[in-house]
């Protein structure tokens, strides 16, 4: 029994343990037993120690195998649990899980609770780098300051660097600027703060990183729903339409047949933009990559002439922030390639890898306004204040329309925000 439990309960090894201990318990006691009975006792005792010794290495056998399994299993149901644990905190609407919206509420009741006059706060994403998620103050010299500490350590008096620890490390800095310096207490209590968020913070930036490879995914979904449905059934209507203009003799069938081609080749081309703006995505980085490679596929597949300029310096943004950039720069772009009629576009980015400025122009029909049950500009707006950013939109002087996007300065829109 001792055998075939140690296999069926712990594997191998202790099987072979039980069996090696029971086994000296019967040699012992042959050895000391002079009796014809408990001799031959002892001898059947053997042969049940080695049934016992095969039950238990075939229950290991078996165990190895589900513990195999269950290894393998092992983080996806880790996963599973964390993320039903998310979505029912979530659902009880007391924990957000929007890395942006938890960095804005640290930095205020920082300043709150401890008078700075300006606060950064500063995450180390996946990747391992820096970035910026909220800031209220001056953001060049925060970012100066931030990379001042990062290599030398040093700062001056009136900075106040609080850290973002958490239970695998370093998961980023605060930093705090205030004229009249800091005291250990002012410190301490910054700190408090920032412990009670660290854990939500943390969090929702790897959230951010599920949501936008769950967000790619999907897109990429639809994109082939699309592909394989809407756009094959189109075109074979399309072929329908010319085999009606082929037998038809009556010139005004034909002509309609023509014209019903000609609308159904325009609508193939806008599914063929819709699809590729659905597949297409930042990656590595890499915006002005993006931006490059949507606007020659725009000039491919139009008349419209393309101008792109691309002023990047410094680090590169968060991959959440150039995702928005890129979709608000998409949305603007299709509706100039749909609406504007114009024969040239204007795409201008620049970024010093904190402050970005967006800047889409052409000279068009203009008149960029909001239509009933059209949500384009609506979103481009959402999209902006996601980042922290001021959309504008107004007339080209010349004709045509401009779309302005903006991070720097002293924003209305960061102050609501904050409030």
């Amino acid at each position: 029994m001792p055998a075939a439990v140690a296999g069926v309960r712990f594997g191998v090894l202790p099987a072979t343990n039980a069996t090696f201990v029971a086994a000296i318990a019967i040699i012992t006691s042959l050895l000391v037993s002079s009796a014809a009975d408990d001799i031959e006792l002892l001898s059947r005792a053997v042969v049940w120690l080695l049934v016992g010794y095969g039950v238990g290495m075939l229950a290991s056998w078996q165990l190895r195998s589900v513990r195999d399994i269950e290894a393998r299993q092992a983080p996806y149901a880790a996963a599973n649990q964390l993320m039903s644990q998310l979505h029912h905190l979530a659902q009880r609407g007391r924990v957000g899980l929007d890395s942006v919206q938890l960095a804005v509420e640290l930095e205020a009741n920082l300043r709150r609770r401890t008078g700075a006059e300006q606060v950064g706060v500063f995450t180390i994403g996946p990747t391992g780098q820096s970035e910026l998620l909220a800031c209220h103050g001056d953001r060049l010299a925060l970012g100066a300051f931030h990379d001042q500490i990062r290599q030398n350590g040093t700062r001056p008096p009136e900075l106040a660097e609080l850290v973002l620890r958490g239970a695998d490390g370093l998961r980023g800095r605060v930093l705090l600027i205030r004229d009249k310096g800091w005291s250990d207490e002012d410190l301490a209590v910054g700190q408090e703060i920032t412990d009670e968020y660290v854990l939500r913070l943390d969090t929702a930036v790897l959230f951010d990183d599920v949501r936008l490879m769950a967000t790619a995914e999907e897109r990429n979904r639809i994109a082939r729903e699309m592909h394989d449905g809407v756009a094959q059934e189109i075109v074979a209507l399309g072929y329908v339409v010319d085999e009606i203009e082929t037998v038809s003799e009556e010139p005004e069938i034909r002509a309609l047949a023509a014209s019903l081609r000609d609308e159904i080749s325009r609508v193939v081309t806008e599914l063929r933009f819709s699809i590729f703006d659905l597949r297409h995505q930042v990656t590595e980085h890499r915006l002005p990559a993006a931006l490059t490679e949507y606007a020659r596929e725009l000039s491919h597949g139009s008349e419209l002439r393309v101008h792109l300029v691309l002023d990047e310096s410094g680090q590169s943004l968060p991959m959440w922030m150039e995702s928005e950039l890129l979709r608000i720069a998409q949305e603007a772009i299709g509706n100039v390639r749909k609406h504007a009629q114009a024969e040239n576009l204007w795409v201008t980015l620049q970024s010093d890898g904190v402050d970005v400025k967006l800047r889409i122009e052409d000279d068009g029909i203009g008149n960029a306004t909001p239509k009933e049950r059209h949500w384009g500009l609506q979103t481009m707006t959402e999209r902006a204040e996601r980042i922290g950013a001021c959309l504008t939109i107004g007339s080209r002087p010349g004709g045509g329309t401009i779309v302005s996007l903006s991070n720097t300065g002293s924003l209305p829109l960061e102050k609501d925000r904050h409030t």
